[in-house]
């Protein structure tokens, strides 16, 4: 199984890359090697649009004249492979090590729940930490942010249904917030922020409909290829709008993504249900599971005897001293947020363990795992 490289060649390399060119102070992680920071500081512009879902083999494979004929090379996602822990690199400029957030459901130890984290949602009862009083949320994650990293002005560019969520609103510091409402907003939004404001400056944009349509109708599924097709047409024409601006287009994914083929519902073994102390949390490619005192032998026996075809079982302590989330000091409440061991599922296969509260799992496309189809993302660059 192949884990991200971090020695170069993967999305923490590249916030290095894009904060050391744009005279700001980076992480601990080296440069990416495929966009060193002396090429980036070349350039008045620097913007970076992140495609949600866009993996590397499924562009290389399909009509994208503008993506494809401006790929410069295939680059790894982090770990897991997934929304909240990739874009959370994006906007920190850290590895997953550092920042701490190991998946969609995270277990907040410190908050007493079980939440989904980009929006703040609690998976069952109580209250988001939007409602949490006098929650400072960045200082609660402990976060840099990567906007207040770098010494030029700054733009968000964002979908208006999540550009003033907590999270997005305490991540963009000292960046300007310019919400869009669709796919052709975005680049209209994006040039203005290019041609709106003198000097040297970055803009972050995001785009997630390739994502949400790989989820509910399949990876590779006819609305997903059309979509691709309308997002390389208007990132073509975002270039061509922008040229002469002396802007580096940076056009990259926060993971790939790979076919459900088979589901193991974890409400169909209640003996190693029995076992846990929490509903798993992460993601249905990566699981964490949280064992109950003197249950780790019988859940290891049980999940590796009856589970084996679906699922690797892994210590999350051996994940951790591996380097599966990255280099640098880990983040504080790192260990606590992926339990006692990894659910890795095999390829094809994803777990659920659905609360009563909760509709059944039924996502056609997934994320999180190491596949390569989940693992691989396109970095395409271009001067306008």
């Amino acid at each position: 199984m192949q884990t991200p490289d971090y020695q170069g060649h993967c999305l923490a390399n590249l916030m290095t890359s894009l904060i050391g060119g744009l005279g700001g102070t980076p992480s601990c992680h080296g440069p990416l090697r495929a966009l060193p920071p002396e090429e980036v500081s070349r350039h008045r512009h620097v913007v970076l649009v992140v495609v949600d879902g866009l993996g590397d083999g499924f562009l290389r494979t399909r009509p994208a004249p503008f993506l494809n004929g401006h790929r410069r090379a295939g680059i790894h996602a982090v770990f897991p492979t997934t929304t909240a822990t990739g874009i959370t690199t994006f906007i920190t400029g850290d590895a997953p090590a550092q920042h701490g957030l190991t998946g969609w459901h995270v277990h907040f130890r410190e908050l007493g729940a079980v939440l989904a984290v980009l929006p703040g949602k609690p998976r069952y009862g109580g209250s988001g930490y939007d409602r949490a009083e006098g929650l400072d949320v960045l200082r609660w994650l402990g976060h840099d942010v990567t906007f207040n990293r770098i010494p030029v002005s700054s733009t968000m560019v964002a979908p208006n249904k999540i550009a003033n969520t907590p999270f997005n609103k305490a991540h963009k510091g000292r960046a300007r917030l310019l919400p869009f409402s669709g796919l052709q907003d975005m680049v209209n939004r994006v040039e203005q922020a290019v041609k709106g404001r003198h000097g040297n400056q970055y803009v972050y944009a995001y785009w997630s409909e390739l994502d949400s349509l790989g989820h509910y109708h399949g990876p590779d599924s006819p609305q997903t290829r059309k979509h691709l097709e309308e997002v390389d047409r208007a990132l073509a024409n975002l270039a061509a709008r922008l040229a002469g601006t002396d802007t580096l287009l940076i056009i990259t994914a926060d993971h790939g993504m790979t076919a459900v083929e088979h589901r193991l519902i974890l409400a169909d073994h209640p003996e190693i249900a029995d076992c846990l102390t929490l509903p798993l949390c992460g993601e249905p490619r990566v699981a964490w599971a949280y064992v109950r005192h003197g249950r780790h032998e019988r859940f290891e026996r049980l999940v590796r005897e009856r589970l084996g075809h679906a699922c690797t079982l892994r210590p999350s302590t051996e994940l951790l001293e591996e380097g599966w989330f990255g280099p640098g000091t880990p983040h504080p409440e790192l260990s606590a947020r992926i339990g006692d061991y990894a659910l890795l599922m095999q390829p094809g296969w994803i777990v659920s363990d659905r609360l009563l509260t909760e509709k059944p799992f039924d996502m056609k496309g997934v994320h999180g795992g190491l596949a390569p189809e989940e693992l691989e993302i396109p970095l395409v660059v271009t001067v306008c």
